[in-house]
């Protein structure tokens, strides 16, 4: 657990990091990320969290594929969907092999939350309090709003229960729900009224009693063509009417397979940390026999550990608990709408090529050698366009004249020369015959020892 003067600090900067992020970058909105800008810019990423296990020492790094190099070195894997997509049977099969190699833990957070709208409804009730800012209010209420139009967007189709290999998903009907009331071993020394925790979807624990008629809810394989084309899908008496609602998805095969492949004398046992007061689970456990000292663990939505939810004191405490429950090394976070690719040998991990600039850390020096190349090539190259005429030097001053002439006689080698036209000046053209310079003597002529000097 972290000790109150780092807890403290980190509190401080998570609060800094959302805050401020204005300073130097626009506010982001990517969903689930762990690096990058976006990622240190955007409520609805999890760099703060990643950041908290760093800050702890330990090790973590962002996953981008499923290999059997990362299965052998990751011990945790903190994984946020974008998506309410059931996962692929590849990725499912990489996970499950993961969790039965012993020792490992799955962080899966559900993603029925949006952070986004969560940012905009706190920006409007403090931009609302100050009447000069009502403008800027509205337009807050408007982000929400189209937060929230995302959400359901993404949301739709989804049926009353989705399945997962580890539980079910509860989606019961309306909004999600603020939590004030809160219960289980992680309940102790927090203040749930004081915490941004909500809900909306929750996980649900299979039994040998639900898992024929969740079998039902998802088996389509007895109906007809026409019925998987679009038709109605036939009420059956041992399902409530209301779950057959919706027509037949190609995602429902996808479910079915997770609940045919459960084998009945080792379900997953879900284990609340931390739930509601009607029992609904914010944080649980699901463990197996097969899986040995392997575990899931599962979040009800991302308002658990998303940047924005960290800068809350009780939400930081909550997650401080989490990261008691990580292992102590090689932390993977993963994210994306769409699942990770799965590869069947390390070759291609390796990049070969130009591949080999778009991977860490050579992306980032790929970038700043670009801009430096063009830097120099501006510096080289400074004329772009037409040409200009540069200034004409002007010819009116006497003084250039004098120098011209002294040039010329110069070049004469004629010292004698020289002075006989310089007498010749005073007495012609400025008319002083008794000048000094009039009246000079030529000498004997000299080679010159040094090149003439204005």
């Amino acid at each position: 657990m972290l000790n109150r003067p780092n807890f403290v600090l980190l509190f401080a900067l998570c609060v800094a990091a959302i805050l401020f992020p204005g300073c130097r970058y626009p506010l982001g909105s990517s969903y689930g990320l762990s690096e990058g800008t976006d990622a240190h810019t955007s409520p609805a990423s999890v760099s703060l969290f990643r950041n908290m296990c760093n800050a702890d020492g330990r090790t973590t790094l962002a996953v981008r594929s499923l290999s059997p190099r990362a299965m052998t070195k990751l011990n945790a894997i903190v994984w946020s969907p974008d998506s309410f997509l059931p996962h692929s049977p590849e990725t499912i099969a990489w996970i499950d092999k993961w969790l039965v190699s012993g020792n490992k833990t799955l962080v899966y957070v559900g993603r029925d939350f949006s952070p986004m709208a969560d940012y905009w409804s706190q920006s409007a009730e403090e931009l609302s309090i100050d009447m000069d800012s009502e403008q800027e209010a509205l337009s807050a209420r408007e982000e929400q709003a189209a937060a929230l139009a995302q959400l359901d967007e993404m949301r739709a189709g989804v049926r009353a229960k989705t399945a997962t290999p580890w539980c079910l998903f509860d989606h019961p009907q309306g909004g999600e729900v603020r939590v004030s009331k809160v219960k289980g071993p992680w309940s102790s020394d927090l203040e749930p009224s004081k915490a941004r925790l909500f809900i909306r979807s929750y996980p649900v624990d299979y039994s040998e009693k639900t898992i024929a008629s969740n079998q039902m809810l998802f088996d389509r394989e007895s109906e007809d063509t026409s019925t998987k084309q679009g038709a109605s899908i036939p009420v059956s008496p041992n399902v409530p009417s209301a779950e057959f609602d919706f027509k037949w998805q190609t995602r429902d095969a996808t479910m079915l397979g997770y609940i045919k492949a459960l084998n009945a004398s080792d379900l997953p046992k879900l284990k609340s940390y931390l739930s509601t007061t009607d029992d609904k689970p914010l944080v649980a456990e699901v463990t197996k026999s097969a899986w040995g000292s392997s575990r899931v663990v599962i979040l009800v939505n991302s308002s658990l550990i998303s940047n924005l939810s960290l800068t809350n004191v009780e939400n930081l405490a909550i997650a401080g608990k989490l990261l008691d429950e990580l292992p102590k090394d090689n932390i993977g976070f993963l994210t994306g709408a769409n699942d990770p690719r799965v590869r069947t040998d390390d070759s291609s991990d390796q990049q070969k090529g130009f591949e080999m600039l778009t991977v860490w850390p050579l992306n980032v020096i790929s970038i700043h050698a670009v801009v430096l190349g063009m830097l120099v090539l501006l510096a080289s190259f400074p004329i772009f366009g037409r040409a200009k005429l540069l200034p004409v030097k002007s010819t009116r001053e006497f003084g250039q004249h004098i120098e011209a002439v002294g040039g010329l006689l110069f070049k004469s080698q004629d010292r004698s020369y020289a002075l006989a036209t310089i007498a010749e000046y005073f007495r012609n053209v400025r008319k002083e015959p008794t000048s000094t310079w009039a009246k000079i003597e030529p000498p004997a002529q000299q080679v010159p020892k040094s090149p003439f000097q204005s």
